[in-house]
């Protein structure tokens, strides 16, 4: 009986090894500098008519993108999503922070949150930030996997964690389930409410020293 307890252990051990070696991104490079959250996005004109397809046999998803975009930032809230083509071709929300609002001794003033694809803050007594620049500082981020690796990368990061994604700002449109539907992304740092999130295909994500494609 003793045997077969420890038979039981050891494969139980194996599997769990196993399944979470294989839900880890694997790094594909490594850059030692350090990701400086203090300046703002880098945004240019995506200068090519080159589209991206997803499909299934229940969905086909046409990604254009419009402007090449990258990003250092702390995340400030994650938030997975997991029905609806929403969530089929973005599974999971970043809420981003640069500038100011990055700094850890600014914490203490202001709280995030996250629901149903929208990003909340709320600021508290004494905040030196006024909704001006949380509103050009901080963002809500669709992010759109380049692949399962990215994926993977996305689903690690904690809140705090410094990042940095490049990629494409992109539109969407397609089919779900015998629907049309279409998603474009903002394109200003500046704008709030509807249609003011970076709908965000990501290509390329670094944390500390690793890089993922």
């Amino acid at each position: 009986m003793i045997k077969n307890i420890t038979s039981l252990l050891i494969l139980s051990t194996l599997f769990l090894f196993l399944f979470t070696g294989c839900n880890k991104p694997q790094a594909t490079g490594e850059d030692f500098a350090g990701i400086d959250v203090s300046q703002e996005p880098l945004q240019n004109k995506y200068n090519s008519n080159d589209r991206i397809i997803k499909k299934d046999k229940d969905s086909e998803f046409i990604i254009n993108p419009v402007a090449e975009y990258k990003i250092a930032a702390i995340v400030v809230s994650k938030k997975s999503y997991h029905d609806g083509w929403h969530a089929d071709i973005a599974p999971v929300d970043l809420a981003l922070a640069w500038g100011k609002m990055a700094d850890p001794e600014y914490d203490k003033y202001i709280t995030y949150s996250q629901s149903n694809r929208w990003y909340f803050y709320e600021n508290e007594e004494g905040s030196p930030f006024d909704d001006n620049y949380v509103l050009t500082h901080s963002a809500n981020n669709h992010i759109i996997p380049a692949g399962e690796n990215i994926y993977k990368a996305v689903t690690t990061l904690k809140k705090k964690e410094r990042v940095l994604l490049e990629g494409y700002l992109v539109n969407v449109a397609g089919r779900y389930k015998g629907g049309n539907f279409w998603w474009n992304s903002s394109l200003s740092r500046r704008d709030g409410g509807d249609d003011s999130c970076e709908v965000f295909y990501v290509k390329k994500i670094k944390i500390g020293t690793n890089v993922y494609e």
